[in-house]
């Protein structure tokens, strides 16, 4: 992993967290402190975090809003590509469970082209794009809303979600990997994320390929748990010869048509 890497991912983490410790950065990247402490002094530098004492916080003056753009518009083509592919898969008059995310937000935007859904999200902004359209009929899930990802989590948000029951539940995830499976950085939304995959038919993970290789902190799925794993064109074949290896249903965004 490159520096310019290891600091976008530690600026991930900030923002997705709200905060992180030198010595939780240390045992994940296996670095010295001394490297990690001139790596937050250079992203405090450019107003991604604030440095403070033993790690470093988010920086108050990176609106929320900020924050989840940049997300939307990193691998932009490829999140496109998968929403459009897993949207292809939803029939009108099913119901779909949609996660927070970039991706799924993409997705969201395809779903309006359907006759008539029902989908039921935890996720502000995805709620924000679908209201107020007549073919979609809308559920939303209340929660503890979590700064950085627009999500709705806690007991509430858990609580509603097992009472319901899904035909997808397309789910977005931050870390793929053999061994850890799919990963997301905070708790709370790992098990609100669990929770939609198993209350579907089909529960369905939509990620493109720069997650892959990643770990974050929370436990979301095995990697042969999801019923598929939907990535963008450009996932090369050796990774999906170790993925498919591992049990996992992984396919290329051109190949899911075939999965429906």
């Amino acid at each position: 992993m490159s520096a310019d890497e290891r600091r976008q991912r530690i600026a991930d983490w900030v923002a997705e967290c709200g905060e992180v410790r030198i010595d939780q950065l240390r045992d994940f990247f296996g670095v010295s402190e001394v490297t990690l402490r001139r790596d937050l002094d250079i992203l405090e530098s450019q107003n991604l975090i604030r440095r403070v004492r033993g790690g470093a916080t988010a920086n108050p003056a990176s609106a929320l809003e900020t924050r989840f753009q940049e997300k939307m518009g990193r691998n932009t083509a490829e999140k496109r590509q998968i929403a459009a592919a897993a949207a292809a898969m939803v029939e009108d008059g099913q119901v779909v469970m949609l996660s927070a995310g970039s991706t799924t937000t993409y997705l969201a935007r395809e779903l309006l082209k359907k006759r008539h859904l029902t989908v039921i999200t935890p996720a502000i902004n995805i709620a924000s794009e679908l209201a107020g359209h007549s073919h979609i009929t809308l559920v939303m899930i209340g929660g503890i809303v979590r700064p950085g990802s627009y999500a709705a989590v806690g007991h509430l948000a858990d609580e509603a979600l097992t009472q319901m029951n899904a035909d997808f539940a397309f789910v977005g995830v931050d870390g793929a990997d053999v061994q850890a499976g799919f990963t997301t950085p905070n708790l709370m939304e790992s098990r609100t994320d669990k929770i939609m995959l198993q209350s579907a038919t089909r529960g369905i993970i939509v990620a493109d390929r720069s997650k892959f290789g990643r770990v974050t902190l929370a436990p979301v799925a095995r990697i042969d748990e999801p019923a598929l794993w939907i990535t963008d064109d450009g996932m090369p074949e050796e990774a999906l010869t170790r993925l498919r290896e591992a049990g996992c249903r992984v396919v290329r965004a051109r190949e899911a048509a075939a999965q429906r």
